[in-house]
This record gives C-alpha cells, structure tokens and sequence, in this order.
C-alpha cells in the first residue's frame, strides 16, 4: 500500500490481488493515478475538443463577475491550464469543457445531474454551474413546508430542507464528483424521510 503509483524498471505497474500480481493496462493504470491524486482527469486534454467548443461569452460573463479585465481567450491560456499547447496544437482541458463548453455532453455524456423522484425523472445538463443552478432550483421546488401558528401568534414556517443544505450538498456532489469514471452520472433520490446524493466517485 502507497500514495504513490510505483512502476518497476520496464515501466509495468502491478496491482496484488489475493495471492498473485496483476498487471494494469493503461485505462487501469490511470485511474489508479487518478484515484491516488498523481494526476487530475480534469487536467487532461478533452479528446477532439477545439477552441470552436467554449462558449466565449459565458466566460465573460464570469470574468465580468469576478473583475478580471484580460479578454476571456487570455484568460484561459493564463489560468489553470485550460488551454495550452502541445507541439503547436492547442490542447483544451477537460475542466474547460466542463465550465465553458457550449455543450459539454458532447464529451462527456454523463457529466449531468439526475434528480430521481419515484413520480418520475428529470435530468439537468450543460455547464457544471448551469448544472448547480437548474438542480437546486428544481430541488427548492420539491421541498414541502409547513405553516403554523406558533406559540407567540404568528405564523412560522418549517422546511424539509433549508436552502443551504440543498446548494451545499450540490455544489459538493458536482465538484467533488470523478469524472473519469464515464458509466454513470450524479443521482439525487428524494424519499419521504430523506434526500439521498449519489456522486460517482
């Protein structure tokens, strides 16, 4: 056991199972990376992703929030490796596509949110922050309340769920989410007695 990935002198890395050692392809090989934080999915070049695939006018619109006074295209080859280049050829992140993106489900098809209510399913796309904003409006639809009168003779009203624990338990389950893991999305359950977060990863 290790925090680090260990490879032997003809760069083959082996994982114990039982008894005996195997050896991991590459796909294994890098989640093993991922999972032991060596090296970020989020950092990785989106395959067949172009500079034709970020909304520019959505990262002025952050940038406009934030203050930042560079044009949005300087913005992203100067911050967090969004863009940069590899023997001439610029490399988009996959970070990049998940924030700005026009349609970030063009490469990843399951970066979304699934809210599951036994009545039915309804699913939220797009851009992560697109993605926090629709699932918690949604969320905030589905809370019950209810109204009393309370002791002192003025209504109060109870909710399921305050407004922070739905925004912090979406933002957590978005950003903290594994996306190289590509076979499922993010589920969100609403029972009678309880919201249950599913976050792959």
């Amino acid at each position: 056991a290790s925090a680090t990935l260990h490879a032997n002198q003809a760069d083959e890395v082996f994982m114990r199972v039982g008894d005996s050692s195997r050896k991991l392809g590459f796909e294994e090989r890098m989640s093993l990376m991922y999972d032991k934080g060596e090296r970020y999915f989020e950092d990785t070049a989106a395959y067949d992703a172009t500079i034709e695939d970020i909304d520019f006018n959505y990262v002025q619109d952050l940038l406009n929030v934030i203050g930042y006074t560079k044009s949005p295209l300087e913005y992203l080859k100067e911050n967090n490796n969004f863009i940069t280049y590899k023997d001439g050829k610029e490399q988009i992140s996959t970070a990049c596509i998940l924030l700005f993106g026009k349609k970030p489900q063009l490469f990843f098809p399951r970066a979304r949110v699934r809210f599951i209510r036994y009545m039915g399913t309804v699913t939220f796309e797009g851009r992560i922050i697109d993605q926090i904003r629709k699932t918690i409006d949604y969320l905030e639809s589905q809370v019950k309340e209810h109204t009393y009168l309370g002791e002192k003779g003025v209504f109060v009203t109870d909710r399921e769920y305050s407004p922070f624990v739905l925004q912090e338990m979406t933002v957590n389950s978005i950003c903290h989410r594994d996306y190289s893991i590509k076979g499922t999305e993010i589920q969100i359950k609403m029972f009678d007695d309880r919201l249950v977060f599913e976050t792959p990863g």
